[in-house]
């Protein structure tokens, strides 16, 4: 059991760097990184914008963390932030052009590092893997 505890949190540990090292070095290109990154990709999905509380729950990181990402993409004109952050709801926070722009082009560069992260991997075994890790996870969250 010991030795299958080890290979399993090893090799997540190990995706989860290499996953954060590639939306770093991706983002680095304009100026942020890969927490701001994650910010622009799901604000992405909610057009219509969403508060920071919301965004951080998307995520699933503090909303310290969102706060201080959603600081530098303000400052580099990614996200227009509306209101206060009053420990209630937060910021309403939506893409601006530019956002959208950065967006689109990190998409297919994200689209490419998945496809060329799952070779080997097609069809019945990628939905298999999906579904185990997914069931791996809600165990763990109810442990």
């Amino acid at each position: 059991m010991s030795k299958r505890f080890e290979s399993f949190v090893g090799m997540i540990s190990s995706l989860s760097k290499e996953i954060t090292r590639l939306k770093n070095e991706e983002m680095r290109r304009f100026g942020l990184n890969g927490t701001d990154g994650m910010c622009l990709y799901y604000l992405a999905k909610r057009p219509e914008g969403v508060t920071s509380a919301e965004l951080a729950r998307m995520m699933g990181v503090d909303r310290a963390v969102v706060s201080r990402a959603l600081t530098r993409l303000d400052a580099g004109e990614y996200v227009a932030i509306n209101g206060s952050d009053d420990g209630r709801a937060g910021r309403f926070v939506s893409l601006t052009d530019k956002g959208l722009t950065v967006t689109r082009e990190v998409d297919q560069v994200l689209a490419d590092i998945v496809e060329r992260a799952g070779r080997g991997v097609e069809g019945p075994d990628r939905d298999a893997m999906y579904d185990m890790m997914q069931a791996i996870l809600s165990n763990l969250r109810e442990i």
